[in-house]
């Protein structure tokens, strides 16, 4: 085995402001990760943002001004990386290109926002000088790819399937019994890299090599091209974690996090080895996460997934307010989520 994953976890945020929700990812990560420093990579605007402070507050946190085009021309053929990344749009298009470069210079464990530590990620850190995790979902990019029928046929069907078990009470559940006949994929929400591991470096060639029509398709540099180069790895040091360590519930699935109304039990979702939750922000949330707040959290965890995920994580000052404004509870209840592309 090669170098180590150092115990420094790492986001990127491309945005001026910072809904509450994502808080809670670094917040856990610093709290239970088992990291020495958490780096927070971040638009300078920022700053002036009303999460600022509530971002100084998180133990061993690093707010880092984002310099993508000194961090791409860093890495090897970094010319052609500041190029593709100067086409480029879409925030989440960016953060693929700049997590891999991120990794590749400095290692440690690159998180997406929407998540929440579980626990500490010490043991992953030791056990190879790369890991990622699989998920269960319908269409991973050579389905996406492929034109023979009777792999459109068999990805319809999971997907009708999966979409009445999204729609059930206690779904989940249910969805549990047959996720095994769910085509497996390694998706880059959860990545951990040692500096200059060759899965990194392969991740940055293949972005060089990436057709230009192919980078502004959604999910072309990031979870696809990780599933491309995670199945061409030649080598033994690269661990690819089952499903149930960073994709407890799935895509989807996932919208069983934020559903109200049954009793929350954690412990029937989460699994011993689960070290993390993503809970997938592009998948049926955006009004779930424009109500979430720690009041909302703190009405809601007995009767939401999320919430009672959540819950542990408020900080004192979050606590307080929610003591102060207990009678504005009962306002709190919205309407169901709305959705975006399947995977």
């Amino acid at each position: 085995m090669g170098a180590r994953i150092p115990p420094v976890a790492h986001f990127v945020w491309f945005g001026r402001e910072l809904p509450w929700v994502y808080l809670l990812a670094v917040r856990s990560a610093a709290l239970r990760g088992g990291f020495d420093r958490v780096v927070f990579h971040h638009e300078p605007e920022l700053a002036r943002s009303c999460a600022w402070q509530a971002l100084r507050r998180i133990p061993r946190i690093e707010l880092r001004p984002l310099e993508p085009g000194r961090t791409l021309s860093a890495c090897p053929d970094g010319a052609s990386l500041v190029r593709i990344y100067e086409t480029l749009r879409e925030p989440a298009a960016r953060a693929n290109m700049v997590r891999a470069a991120i990794l590749y210079r400095e290692g440690g464990v690159y998180l997406d926002t929407d998540t929440i530590t579980v626990t500490s990620f010490g043991p992953l850190r030791h056990q190879a000088g790369a890991f990622c995790g699989q998920e269960h979902i319908v269409f991973p990019g050579a389905v996406r790819r492929s034109t023979d029928p009777r792999v459109r046929t068999a990805a319809a069907l999971r997907s009708l399937a999966r979409a009445a078990m999204r729609e059930t009470p206690g779904g989940w559940r249910a969805f549990r019994r047959i996720e095994r006949f769910y085509p497996r994929a390694v998706n880059n929400a959860v990545l951990g890299s040692a500096p200059g591991h060759p899965l990194a470096a392969a991740l940055l060639a293949a972005m060089v090599r990436l057709p230009p029509e192919r980078r502004l398709v959604r999910y072309a540099l990031g979870t696809h091209l990780l599933q491309d180069v995670a199945t061409a790895f030649d080598g033994d040091d690269l661990r690819v974690h089952e499903p149930a360590v960073f994709y407890p519930l799935g895509p989807e699935i996932s919208t069983h996090w934020f559903r109200v109304g049954e009793r929350a039990s954690l412990d029937e979702v989460l699994r011993p080895e689960t070290r993390l939750v993503h809970w997938y922000a592009s998948v049926r949330t955006r009004e779930a996460i424009a109500r979430i707040d720690p009041a909302w959290v703190a009405c809601h965890a007995e009767t939401q997934l999320f919430s009672a995920l959540a819950l542990p994580l408020l900080d004192e000052l979050e606590r307080a307010t929610v003591a102060g404004t207990a009678q504005d509870r009962g306002a709190l209840l919205r309407g169901p989520v709305l959705g975006v592309e399947a995977r």
